[in-house]
């Protein structure tokens, strides 16, 4: 009989935990729901009020975004430069934070405050002048431009996060594998980066994300050619007025990747979100 009452509480606590985290979870997923549906109304409809829940659904907006504003070309531009930008930066700032981890450079610890450092420059400071060289060098409005400005801005970040990473590998199943007769780039290939993929996940969406969302930098160093989804996506705010549903459509079609990528990467987010914090 003593039981029963605590099993009731048991019960209503995780009840009462539930609710709570549908509550949460709702709390977050309202305005991409709400983003979603208004990317489906008409332009009468999205601006009605009170809201429309029932509404006759219409691909207006998406016809607009692709036809009249080129969202299919910039949808390729962003998806070639962040992917090429991102994939540059994981491979130089893995090696890098290896290198940092593992070898006994002279005040490495010094250095990498040093490269973290680079991230924390405002993108403002640095636009201008790129802007200048780009103008200078021949490459304003070229993919290729953004690829290297990208690839550097999320440089800094792989490095100094990649190297804690590698620093919680213990280094003695390095030790083994050098002594069982493989060379370092072997030991790292077979031994360390599989332990590593983890990490390498999570850091992989970040610095996709902060690329793929970048606008600034995207929005004074392009003109036409190499516009991205976030430059075209602006163009919804107009000089008096914003176009909800067109806004609302651009960011439906620039969350899609990103879901995509993590939904992709799922099974190693968790792991790699969290190893290292905690020791013991």
């Amino acid at each position: 009989m003593a039981g029963r009452p605590d099993m009731t509480a048991r019960r209503i606590k995780d009840a009462a935990l539930w609710s709570l985290a549908l509550l949460v979870t709702a709390f977050f997923a309202f305005p991409i729901v709400w983003m979603a549906l208004s990317s489906l109304k008409s332009e009468v409809d999205v601006a009605t009020y009170p809201p429309l829940w029932i509404f006759a659904p219409s691909l207006h907006s998406y016809r607009q975004l692709f036809d009249e504003m080129s969202a299919l070309d910039a949808l390729i531009n962003s998806s070639v430069i962040v992917g090429l930008a991102t994939c540059l930066s994981m491979i130089a700032g893995t090696l890098a934070a290896y290198a940092m981890a593992r070898f006994d450079i002279a005040g490495k610890n010094v250095l990498a405050f040093e490269v973290l450092s680079i991230r924390m420059l405002p993108p403002i400071v640095s636009v201008i002048p790129l802007f200048i060289l780009a103008k200078q060098l021949g490459i304003f409005d070229t993919p290729l431009l953004l690829v290297a400005v990208y690839t550097l801005s999320g440089l800094p970040f792989v490095v100094w996060v990649m190297r804690v990473f590698i620093q919680e590998i213990p280094q003695s199943i390095e030790e083994a594998a050098l002594i069982d007769g493989c060379s370092r780039y072997q030991a790292f290939w077979r031994i360390t980066l599989p332990l590593l993929l983890p990490g390498l996940a999570a850091t992989m969406v970040i610095v996709f994300m902060f690329a793929w969302n970048e606008f600034l930098i995207a929005s004074i160093l392009t003109s036409r050619d190499a516009r991205t989804l976030p430059v075209i996506a602006a163009s919804a705010i107009k000089p008096k007025a914003i176009s909800f549903g067109l806004a609302s459509a651009a960011g439906v079609l620039m969350s899609l990747p990103v879901v995509i990528l993590v939904l992709m990467m799922q099974r190693y987010l968790v792991r790699g979100l969290t190893l290292g914090a905690v020791k013991g």
